[in-house]
């Protein structure tokens, strides 16, 4: 039972740890989608906080899936 958990949990955080690292490197063009709406001055700044917003919650995401891999890991390896 315990092996299976750590399987799924090892699954999951392998799961966040790839989502992290895609919407880090595909920031830019979703700023550059999100910057056509609006006027010019506007959307600038709306594409420049859309990537920051972006590239700042991919990296947290890809964070939390790398250490919850390596702790899940650890515990899938233990029980083996």
């Amino acid at each position: 039972m315990k092996r299976t958990f750590a399987t799924i949990a090892l699954i999951i955080m392998c799961a966040i740890f790839i989502v992290g690292l895609i919407l880090v490197f595909s920031a830019p063009s979703i700023g550059d989608k999100v910057g056509w709406i609006g006027s010019s001055r506007t959307s600038d700044r709306l594409s420049d906080a859309t990537i920051i917003s972006c590239q700042i919650g991919g990296a947290v995401m890809a964070l939390v899936g790398g250490l919850g891999m390596i702790v899940s890991g650890y515990a899938w390896h233990r029980e083996r």
